[in-house]
């Protein structure tokens, strides 16, 4: 009895001994750097530097790996860092700008992601133990959590998973860690239907825009709906003013937009202005006061001419330019100086008519307005809030000021065509035959300064997931300059205004009143000139 006793108890002290032995035996660690190392180098593929400056790192778990881990991460200088337990108080700016690293050993910690915007870069670390529940729990706040981010899985050993949901597909990708790169899910998106602002103005003036989309949708494999309606469903949308809009929605297109100021057309000028465009204001001065100078030394010192009345000798002057001299004259200065005044009359009156010939051969304008201190100077424009910010002078409300001193503050796009264009659909979207008057009568009569107010470029508002893939087509449309030649080869009726440059018509009476006219009062006034000096000289006799 004591012999099985004591076989009992040895049998029991060898079974003790070796569960004892068996509990401490050491647990296969995890290799930390490889841990860190794996997650730093997805990050910084995720989350290229240059791009996402700002890190935002959420600690949320209590194993030990956690800290060996966070301590490599924050030695890399590449990034700026945040470390916070509540994302709630994060900035938009950082939010948008920024990827997220997410520490975690909780089911509980996803909820946190419901207060994180689409836009922002995911990445979750946690231990497999949790992989099988975050994989199969039915709560939306965590599936959406995990189609929006990056899952770093770490077990035992030297174990690191990375798995990721493609959004479109809603596939499950396992990723390499040894070979760490990013798949591009934008390139075949799997029939995704991309939402499009597009309501019935827009669809007609901003024609290319839903073309530059089908075309992107095309080669991603997706579709595009095409929708007036405004919701949280959008992916997509032109901007044509960006007041008010959040900056990180936008991105740079194609074309400009700018505050424009539609002008009054250059009038043509009168025929007779060709006898006084030849020369600048300065050289009919220069002229008149040399003319001036003369008749006062003459009158002083002139031997013959000197003995006329002072008008009669400015006269005699302007005629030798004309004509050459109508008096005798004599003595030594005389002589002189007649004899250069007469040489400088050929020079003068040789290039002056052979001005007036050329300017007879084309047809001349006023002056355009263009600059800012021309706006200021020959504009008026309607009393509203832009012409109060920008200092213009205005005209009463319901009075008209005239065709040619009205100018007008419009939205513009890139050139005048296109502004007219758009302007039309502005005036009336309906009625065809109202907007081609409208464009008719916009076109006929102003034209778009050269002068602009507030220009940026042409945005699209894009969702965050998407802005990458729409970049990369705006710029490539932007270089190879398939939007200029879109419109360029559209099809338009012939609306655009030209200036005529040649005269190809018969200059007519009508067309010389002017000139008939001070013929007419000039004779007058010499007949004139003649009867009271007939008259003068008789009564003195």
């Amino acid at each position: 009895m004591w012999k099985c006793n004591s076989i009992a108890i040895a049998f029991c002290m060898v079974i003790s001994v070796q569960v004892s032995l068996c509990s401490l035996l050491p647990i296969p660690e995890i290799n930390r750097t490889m841990c860190a190392e794996t997650l730093l180098e997805l990050h910084r593929q995720v989350c290229p530097a240059h791009k996402y400056p700002n890190l935002v790192i959420l600690p949320h778990s209590n194993e030990e790996l956690v800290d060996t881990v966070l301590l490599r991460i924050i030695s890399d200088d590449s990034y700026t860092y945040i470390v916070s337990a509540f994302p709630i108080y994060l900035t938009s700016a950082n939010q948008f700008y920024s990827c997220m690293l997410m520490l975690i050993d909780s089911l509980d910690d996803f909820k946190m992601v419901e207060s994180v915007e689409d836009g922002v870069k995911l990445i979750y670390f946690y231990p497999r133990r949790m992989h099988a529940m975050v994989q199969n729990v039915p709560i939306q706040s965590v599936q959406r959590a995990i189609r929006i981010g990056y899952e770093v899985v770490y077990g035992s050993g030297v174990s690191v998973d990375i798995y990721r949901k493609n959004w479109f597909s809603n596939q499950t990708t396992k990723l390499d860690p040894r070979i760490t790169g990013v798949p591009d899910e934008t390139r075949d998106m799997h029939g995704y239907k991309i939402f499009m602002y597009n309501n019935e103005f827009t669809r007609k003036v901003l024609s290319f825009e839903a073309y530059f989309v089908e075309q992107v949708a095309n080669k991603r494999n997706a579709s595009v709906i095409q929708t007036a309606e405004m919701s949280n469903r959008l992916d997509y949308m032109p901007v044509i003013a960006i007041e008010g809009l959040s900056a990180e929605l936008l991105i740079p297109a194609f074309g400009t937009v700018f505050k424009g100021v539609f002008v009054p057309r250059a009038k043509l000028k009168p025929i007779v202005s060709i006898l006084i465009d030849p020369f600048d204001a300065y050289v009919w001065l220069t002229y008149l006061l040399l003319v001036f100078v003369m008749t006062v030394t003459i009158s002083m010192f002139g031997k013959i001419l000197g003995k006329l009345h002072f008008v009669e000798i400015a006269l005699e002057l302007v005629m030798i330019c004309l004509a050459g001299p109508s008096r005798p004259y004599g003595g030594v200065f005389e002589n002189h100086i007649i004899t250069l005044f007469c040489v400088m009359g050929i020079v003068l009156m040789s290039s002056y008519q052979s001005l007036v010939i050329s300017f007879m051969s084309y047809v001349r304008y006023e002056p355009e307005i263009n600059t800012l201190a021309e706006i200021h100077e020959r504009c008026l424009f309607p009393d509203n809030r832009f012409a109060s910010i920008f200092n213009f002078k205005t005209f009463p409300n319901g009075t008209r000021p005239g065709l040619g001193k009205e100018c007008l503050m419009i939205a513009a796009r890139d050139n005048e065509k296109q502004t007219a264009l758009v302007n039309s659909y502005v005036y009336s979207d309906k009625d065809v035959q109202v907007r081609k008057n409208y464009l008719h009568y916009l076109v006929k009569n102003y034209r778009l300064a050269e002068t602009k107010f507030f220009e940026y470029l042409f945005c699209f508002g894009v969702v965050p997931m998407l802005q990458e893939l729409f970049l990369f087509y705006s710029q490539a449309v932007f270089e190879s300059g398939i939007y200029e030649y879109y419109y360029n080869n559209k099809t338009r009726a012939v609306w655009q205004y030209e200036h005529k440059t040649f005269v190809d018509e018969e200059v007519r009476v009508r067309d010389m009143l002017l000139l008939w006219y001070a013929y007419s009062g000039g004779m007058l006034l010499s007949i004139l000139c003649f009867v009271l000096e007939t008259v003068v000289k008789k009564e003195f006799k």
